[in-house]
């Protein structure tokens, strides 16, 4: 399924309305063909008693996937908020050391982030269950701020600071890799395609029955069945989807510390 979520949002949204259309265009071209009009009545009958099941199992099977998959996304952009408070917080408590560590400990933490937005971030998109490209960067951060911190001359409140601060960045981080790994579940996917067009198949029936009077329903009904996927297929790939988590604050966090923001040692301009 992650091809599927990776698509572009445009693409997404002609695959699932269009193959939605394209179906219910050939339901009527089989179905004007195949039921004489003396026919129609019994079909029409029987299938107007099953779109009330029909509907009802569609709407819990797409609410359900769309409500888990919006979970999910807006619990990688919650880590990533968590993440990147923790860094600065990191940068804050390094402002207490000697100028000299703090500004080693520093460019460790933004060769970090670069390396997040920049490396890890597609990493997470195509690969998430192999080992990340910016595990390097993560070790020298963790060293630099035991091995400074630690030392006799460095004051005990930024110590503990940036010690604190990096363990819940590293917790942050190690759940979003996971949230990563999590994928649309095919099988609930396929169950939703599969009632969505036994749902337009008998929303057709029906208004082959009742006539040009029930077409505009019929419409809507194959109209609101390919948004509904494509809007399960949408936000399905936090990193790797039409409305993935954006890596803005973590390059923004970068840029401020590159640029002395978190220094009091530089003056400003």
């Amino acid at each position: 399924m992650s091809w599927l979520s990776s698509l572009p949002g445009m693409a997404i949204l002609a695959l699932c309305v269009g193959g939605s259309i394209v179906f219910a265009l050939t339901v009527v071209a089989v179905g004007a063909r195949a039921f004489p009009t003396d026919r129609r009545e019994g079909i029409g009958i029987t299938a107007a008693a099953y779109m009330t099941v029909l509907g009802s199992l569609f709407a819990i099977l797409t609410g359900f996937l769309i409500n888990t998959e919006y979970g999910t996304l807006r619990q990688a952009q919650t880590l990533v908020g968590a993440e990147m408070a923790a860094a600065s917080q990191v940068a804050y408590g390094a402002a207490g050391l000697p100028p000299i560590d703090a500004a080693l400990v520093q460019a460790a933490l933004v060769e970090q982030l670069d390396a997040i937005a920049e490396r890890e971030w597609p990493h997470l998109a195509r690969s998430p269950d192999r080992p990340s490209p910016a595990a390097d960067e993560v070790s020298v951060l963790s060293q630099d701020v035991f091995s400074f911190g630690g030392r006799a001359y460095a004051p005990p409140g930024a110590a503990d600071g940036m010690q604190s601060a990096l363990a819940t960045m590293n917790e942050a981080r190690r759940q979003r890799i996971v949230v990563a790994n999590q994928v649309l579940p095919a099988p609930l996917f396929a169950l939703s395609v599969v009632t969505g067009a036994a749902l337009i198949l008998g929303a057709l029936l029906v208004a082959l029955r009742s006539g040009p009077r029930f077409a505009l329903v019929a419409a809507g009904i194959v109209l609101v069945v390919g948004l509904d996927l494509a809007a399960i297929l949408a936000i399905s790939a936090p990193f790797d989807g039409p409305f993935a988590v954006s890596t803005a604050p973590i390059l923004q966090l970068a840029e401020e510390i590159r640029s002395g923001g978190y220094a009091p040692w530089v003056v400003a301009p």
